[in-house]
């Protein structure tokens, strides 16, 4: 944990944003617990529940204001920058961010599962609190030390697509088998918690209703770096260069191909989810067959 990293300012500044561009929006965006398109989700506070994916990559069209403030004054502040270089040991690579308001429960999980660099393990990832982030808010949390435990690989038999339930209960045995502590830290306004790409975090879960958790996660591979997702395929990254530093925009929404896509998943997306799991499940059958030869 690493206090005053982002100038207050910024924070309040980003929040601000948030709350006159983004929360009012009933458009359809990239969700961090799902992947998928959706429309915001409000509790009683009017909160937004369900937290977007890839800041760097919303519609400018309807979020410029939000998108530029939050990639060249959040997600490259000079101070954060510094601090994931000497981290990483070169500069970053940001292949993805997000952006948490409400104070919903993240299940156990290691970030390598989805997304890391291909030098296993070599990811790092920051969580920006935004405001003072309260006891009773859903603070982060993390279990030191649970980056030395191997816990094998994504495959066949714990592929996402089929088998994401029970890789969530792989973890919360081993937390429970090796006695691992939780530690959940105090987090204000500008403070950043760094943890590596193997380290076994989440957010407590919290049903507050005083209290939200506005905050900023993003994850970052060493420059030099390719990206590697579910650990099985190297990326294809597109790269914007914003204060020196390398943002890897995703489904890109300031292009039109983007946006068709993204229509279809909204109005299509049983058909289109169930297309998603079919590729994911023969990308793995694929990878186990050849390894069985």
């Amino acid at each position: 944990v690493i206090e005053h990293v982002v100038d207050p300012e910024k924070c309040d500044e980003i929040r601000r944003l948030w709350s006159t561009t983004v929360k009012p929006s009933k458009s359809h965006l990239y969700r961090q617990a799902t992947a998928r398109a959706e429309q915001h989700v409000y509790n009683d506070n009017g909160w937004v529940m369900n937290p977007i994916l890839n800041l760097q990559s919303v519609d400018p069209s309807e979020f410029e204001t939000f998108r530029e403030y939050a990639v060249s004054n959040i997600l490259t502040d000079a101070s954060l920058v510094g601090l994931m270089s000497d981290i990483l040991g070169e500069p970053p690579k940001v292949v993805q961010s997000m952006y948490f308001e409400g104070n919903s429960a993240t299940w156990e999980h290691q970030d390598t599962y989805y997304l890391d660099s291909e030098h296993i393990g070599a990811m790092a990832a920051a969580w920006i609190a935004v405001e003072d982030i309260e006891a009773d808010a859903g603070r982060f949390f993390v279990c030191s030390g649970s980056h030395k435990i191997d816990m094998g690989l994504q495959g066949f038999g714990n592929n996402i697509a089929d088998h994401h339930e029970d890789y969530i209960m792989s973890i919360v045995e081993i937390i429970r088998q090796q006695g691992l502590e939780i530690h959940a830290p105090i987090l204000n306004k500008g403070d950043v918690l760094i943890w590596n790409s193997r380290t076994i975090h989440g957010s407590l879960d919290s049903q507050s209703e005083d209290h939200s958790r506005s905050s900023i996660t993003l994850h970052a591979i060493p420059q030099s770096h390719r990206f590697l997702q579910l650990q099985n395929r190297i990326m294809r990254l597109d790269i914007r260069e914003i204060n020196h530093v390398q943002i890897h925009q995703p489904k890109d929404l300031a292009f039109l191909r983007n946006r068709l896509i993204l229509g279809v998943e909204a109005h299509f997306p049983t058909q289109f989810y169930w297309a998603k799991s079919f590729a994911i499940r023969t990308l793995f059958a694929a990878k186990s067959l050849f390894k069985s030869d």
